[in-house]
């Protein structure tokens, strides 16, 4: 009997041992708990990067410049944020790369405190954002626009995640701040006023976006073109399975108010890139003008990876499993 076991086990070890030598590690970042990150994350959960050959790690590292130090150090491979970050290092002579975008829209909703009624309102007050050179102080600097107001009227203050934002508001500590779902709901659930939905703009920005150094994806474009099979078919299920990514949103950012997490849920999942192929038009408004002269927004992703699955026939293979 206990030969037989050996031997099962023995079988089992040389089936599973070619898996195992050929799955390649791969960090990846992402900068918060918005509900824009949730395709990352689902992808993760669904164990969609172990069926592709990935030994994945997700880590949390909040602020474009941190993620960019993580990067240039080798300390993570992939990083999930706003597309400003890299096209600022590439602008700065980082030779960064954006190859997937799941997200070009702003969705992110000017909150106010109560003693705010209108736009002129704001005229000398403290605007809170989470850090400098990100997508929430782009949206302020919109939203402001928006409203009429010359950027002077306002002071934009770094204040840090939703978490520490929204309090801030809700007690007076500042005037406003911009919030992106789940945040968004969170805060309106506390009573504080939304003034304007940036979302509502329907102007282009990679505001998801996925972005490598360059050498890393002519050194490692096997293990890159993995990454991608997993994250377009993590993108597939989050749209597709609603429940699934509500209870992997609520794991991550700690939310407990299941309403929450499915306004979240529709908010991202109606407007979602299941194929996220970057969109010149969202990489050149994420360009700063002051720079942009003679710069074309080609330079700053990379859609080969993508087309290549989509004319291997990859992408039509899951939307047909979903069907």
């Amino acid at each position: 009997m206990l030969r037989h076991i050996l031997e099962a086990v023995s079988v089992f070890a040389l089936v599973a041992l070619p898996w195992t030598a050929s799955a390649q590690s791969i960090r990846i970042s992402y900068g918060g708990t918005s509900g824009y990150n949730v395709p990352i994350w689902v992808t993760q959960e669904a164990g969609l990067f172990k069926k592709y050959g990935l030994n994945a790690e997700l880590i949390m590292i909040s602020g474009a410049a941190q993620s960019m130090q993580a990067m240039l150090a080798n300390e993570t491979q992939v990083a999930n944020t706003s597309g400003s970050a890299p096209i600022h290092a590439k602008l700065q002579g980082a030779d960064t790369v954006i190859i997937a975008t799941s997200y070009d829209l702003i969705p992110y909703g000017f909150v106010v405190h109560g003693d705010i009624r209108t736009p002129a309102d704001l005229k000398g007050k403290r605007v809170a954002i989470a850090r400098f050179g990100g997508i929430t102080e782009l949206a302020v600097k919109l939203a402001v626009e928006k409203f009429g107001l010359n950027p002077k009227d306002v002071t934009i203050i770094q204040a840090g995640p939703d978490a520490q934002r929204i309090p801030a508001v809700a007690t007076g500590a500042v005037a406003a701040s911009v919030l992106a779902p789940p945040g968004l709901f969170a805060a309106t659930a506390q009573g504080l006023r939304v003034l304007a939905d940036l979302g509502n703009l329907g102007a282009k920005y990679p505001t998801s976006s996925f972005f490598i150094m360059r050498p890393y994806l002519v050194q490692n474009r096997p293990v890159l073109k993995k990454f991608m099979m997993a994250l377009i078919e993590g993108l597939q299920v989050y749209v597709s399975n609603k429940e699934f990514s509500m209870r992997v949103m609520q794991q991550y950012t700690k939310l407990k108010d299941p309403q929450i997490a499915s306004e979240t849920q529709e908010y991202y999942g109606k407007k979602t890139l299941v194929v996220p192929l970057n969109d010149p038009e969202a990489i050149r408004n994420a360009t700063p003008e002051d720079k942009a002269a003679g710069r074309k927004p080609e330079e700053f992703y990379d859609n080969s990876i993508i087309q290549e699955l989509v004319n291997e026939g990859f992408v039509e293979s899951l939307k047909k499993k979903t069907r």
